[in-house]
């Protein structure tokens, strides 16, 4: 390659680098929706192919029933479970007065018992403003995941028209060999099955041991603190203790104690060992993927994509150790 040849390869590399760089600032609103559509893509991808490939159906006609199937079977579950926490968060936030009465009064007996302060004066005020600034941050949520949902069912529409050709297209223009790109393709359906099945089962079922247990040892509302902490296990490491303790404690400041002491118990040995369990058999169903990946994905997605980074996170350090192991496969080769 000649000098001239090397710097034109250099000034299109160039140029097609910043032009990407500023499409994905210009579109960076419709992030969650691109990346949601894809996360729906690699899931619905094998009924589709199995209504067009199998059953002759025309394109057009599965697309639209597939598409309906998934609003259907995903979308009216999980708004209604939405729906239901935003009610509970607008009734506590309607009723901040009364819950900070109760905050001080359990504050003020936890002091009494044990010496210890958890809120000062300044910490109660801090909290009401907060909440005061919380309801048109949660209206304005709202409205904004109605519109993210909308686009991202037009971006599902045309990937899903146009499968098979989204493939061919990717690894036409990614400067990788073919046989190169397919650990990418693998590790992106892993990632998404690993998560978007395995995640709501082990949810389900952290869900529902949790509401047996808070039933069982007389927490009020135990579905809903069941439900809270079925989401709760989608946090790596610390999951659904965030709700179990806490309630535990409570249990045992308000005198009953063996109703606390019993949750505890079966906080460490039920569910605990439950979320074990289920998450031994989901990793090795459908991606074994190592701890500190989904940690520090989680940590990494969540804050860059909102709720598609609890894939797209992991997924972004599996693409990072993927490319150095081709590297050094590629280039260990060539020197040796």
């Amino acid at each position: 390659m000649t000098n001239s040849q090397g710097f034109k390869q250099i000034a299109a590399l160039s140029i097609i680098v910043l032009l990407g760089l500023f499409l994905a600032y210009s579109l960076s609103a419709f992030l969650t929706s691109f990346l949601s559509a894809i996360i729906f893509y690699v899931m619905l991808k094998p009924l589709m192919r199995i209504l067009v490939v199998k059953y002759k159906w025309r394109k057009t006609t599965a697309n639209i029933i597939v598409l309906l199937i998934s609003f259907i079977t995903i979308l009216i579950p999980f708004w209604g479970l939405y729906q239901l926490l935003y009610s509970k968060v607008m009734f506590a936030i309607e009723h901040t007065s009364d819950i900070m009465i109760a905050v001080q009064d359990f504050d003020q007996m936890l002091f009494s018992k044990t010496g210890i302060r958890i809120l000062s004066d300044e910490g109660i005020t801090k909290i009401q403003n907060t909440v005061a600034a919380v309801v048109p941050n949660l209206l304005g949520k709202t409205a904004g995941l109605l519109g993210d949902i909308a686009m991202m069912y037009f971006i599902l529409f045309f990937l899903l028209d146009n499968m098979g050709k989204n493939e061919i297209t990717l690894k036409r223009i990614i400067p990788l060999d073919k046989d190169r790109v397919q650990p990418f393709a693998n590790e992106l359906e892993s990632m998404v099955y690993s998560n978007v099945l395995g995640a709501p089962v082990l949810a389900i079922v952290q869900g529902i041991t949790a509401s047996i247990g808070f039933f069982i040892f007389g927490l009020n509302e135990p579905l809903f603190w069941g439900i809270i902490c079925g989401f709760m296990s989608f946090i790596p490491v610390v999951g659904t203790a965030i709700v179990w303790i806490p309630a535990g404690i409570y249990l045992l400041l308000n005198g009953a104690s063996w109703q606390g002491v019993g949750l505890l118990v079966f906080g460490v040995l039920v569910i605990t060992n439950v979320d074990n369990a289920v998450r031994l058999v989901m990793q090795k169903k459908f991606s074994d993927v190592h701890p500190i990946v989904t940690i520090l994905g989680v940590i990494v997605g969540v804050n860059l994509f909102g709720f598609p980074g609890l894939i797209f996170g992991p997924l972004v350090i599996s693409y990072f150790l993927i490319m150095l192991r081709l590297y050094s496969e590629e280039y260990s080769n060539a020197n040796s």
